[in-house]
């Protein structure tokens, strides 16, 4: 499997308290499934680049929310992610639902 790569060599790095726990990256809220989002988007170069592990939420909404050229350009880590102001918002409400539960995602009005 010469080409290949293994799953720990492109994925970033996860704080110690995440070790432990089945947690979204992001909401940090317990889930029965996960998602692997490419902080670079592939279709902006990111294929092999770092991934996160996020609920099936997070990710639609981060989706929704911006634009892959932000993404990419913005918003390529988790501390930037959490740092942006219209996300974070999103994420206070979403951290405080319960664990496990999936809910709407609305699509913006204007993607960034």
């Amino acid at each position: 499997m010469a080409g290949r790569r293994r799953e720990s060599d492109t994925r970033a790095a996860r704080p110690s308290y995440l070790e432990d726990k089945p947690v979204c990256e992001l909401c940090l809220r317990e889930s029965v499934r996960f998602t692997e989002h490419h902080l670079v988007p592939r279709s902006r170069g990111g294929k092999y680049g770092p991934k996160a592990r996020l609920c099936p939420t997070c990710h639609r909404q981060l989706h929704a929310m911006f634009s892959e050229k932000t993404l990419a350009n913005e918003l390529n880590s988790i501390e930037r992610l959490r740092a942006d102001p219209d996300f974070a918002g999103y994420l206070k409400w979403a951290s405080k639902q319960k664990d496990g539960a999936t809910f709407r995602v609305r699509r913006a009005n204007a993607k960034r």
